[in-house]
């Protein structure tokens, strides 16, 4: 199956490359969420949703492309996962654990029920989460990744600390998985909190995260304790790095108007009060990593907004003090009107180069959503 061939690009020390990966309407109407794998050969994977009406739709699945060249140029994009029977594969994750050739993936595969006019192809009724499920589920790789094992299920009520939802029982997501200097290994997840929903005859969506810490490699997981904001919504998609052995910083999508922060100084088994910190940004996705430096890279849409809008620009910044400070942010892409550049993934590769995939949404009827991608390095950064 050839979807289509992806055009060659550059990567110039010290300077931001910027191109577009794979246009909305090809394959598919919409092309969200990259994400990225190094495998120790150098090989990068990159993987991301694809789907027509609406994110929520039945049809998604996972495509990927394959570079040689460490982004320079890429395969031709084949389907990764897919599941249309079992749930669609929303969230994956994939972790090569240091010094070893094993690699956890933790996906989730999510029922959702939405209404389209196919004959118009757009989107009726979005998807009521209350009557959406969530499973979870665990595959590990011996091989760096190259294959994996059928996987295992999580138990949702691990995540929820056996708080069930009406109806469906758990709704949720993976937001991040990192491993510590320690070895322990963590992942970050949030779920629709039955206890912070009101009134289950007229319930609003608020989320809860909680992690699951491993010592021993992914073989046995326990609960954190939860991270939670009085936001409307709450917690979303958390984004975690060790800032000194066995403590962390979580930063965390809200509705209140700035990116939030958590810490914990034990290794991820208790957090603190949430606070928002000095990023302003509407309710978008923020993306946080550690560089090979030791300072933080954050990319995300900094303008003060309780809505999800705008969605633009979409910028970057450093923090050589753990999240407390951060650098002038810097503008990768920009957009106007109610198109949108978020939703995006981000890896600092081995030899320093960080590839920056984006999510291009474009109101244009027909509205579709292109796959953007960038690559700099912290040089440009300093700069």
């Amino acid at each position: 199956m050839i979807i289509t061939n992806i055009r060659s690009m550059d990567y110039k020390p010290g300077e931001l490359s910027y191109y577009q990966f794979i246009r909305g309407g090809i394959g598919s109407d919409y092309h969200q969420e990259p994400k990225f794998y190094q495998y120790a050969d150098g090989r990068v994977l990159m993987y991301w949703s694809a789907y027509d009406y609406d994110e929520c739709s039945g049809n998604a699945v996972k495509l990927y492309s394959v570079s040689e060249d460490r982004g320079l140029t890429w395969s031709d994009p084949q389907v990764f996962m897919a599941d249309f029977l079992g749930g669609v594969p929303y969230f994956v994750h994939m972790l090569r654990l240091r010094d070893s050739s094993k690699t956890l993936m933790l996906h989730t595969r999510t029922r959702h029920h939405i209404e389209v006019d196919r004959k118009t192809h757009r989107l009726v009724r979005g998807s009521n989460y209350f009557k959406s499920s969530t499973r979870i589920f665990l595959k590990i790789s011996e091989d760096g990744g190259e294959t994996f094992d059928h996987g295992k299920e999580i138990p949702w009520s691990l995540i929820s600390g056996g708080k069930e939802l009406p109806y469906t029982k758990f709704y949720g997501s993976i937001d991040n998985v990192i491993q510590l200097s320690s070895g322990r290994i963590i992942a970050a997840f949030t779920f629709m909190d039955p206890e912070r929903i009101g009134d289950l005859s007229n319930p609003v969506q608020h989320f809860t995260g909680a992690c699951l810490l491993s010592d021993d490699e992914g073989e046995t997981w326990r609960r954190s304790g939860e991270i939670i904001s009085t936001t409307p919504r709450g917690v979303m998609e958390i984004q975690m790095a060790e800032i000194a052995p066995n403590k962390l910083i979580a930063m965390f999508r809200t509705k209140g108007g700035y990116v939030y922060r958590t810490y914990s100084s034990d290794g991820g088994e208790t957090w603190s009060e949430s606070e928002p910190s000095p990023l302003t940004a509407p309710e978008s996705m923020t993306r946080m990593i550690k560089l090979q430096s030791g300072n933080l890279l954050a990319v995300w849409n900094n303008v003060s907004s309780t809505t999800q809008r705008p969605r633009y620009p979409l910028v970057a910044a450093l923090s050589k003090d753990g999240g407390t400070t951060w650098s002038e942010a810097k503008i990768i892409g920009n957009e106007t009107g109610t198109n949108q550049l978020s939703n995006h993934g981000v890896i600092q590769l081995d030899d320093g180069r960080i590839l920056l995939g984006i999510s291009h949404y474009r109101s244009v009827p027909p509205p579709t959503s292109d796959l953007d991608f960038a690559i700099f390095d912290e040089a440009w950064l300093l700069k």
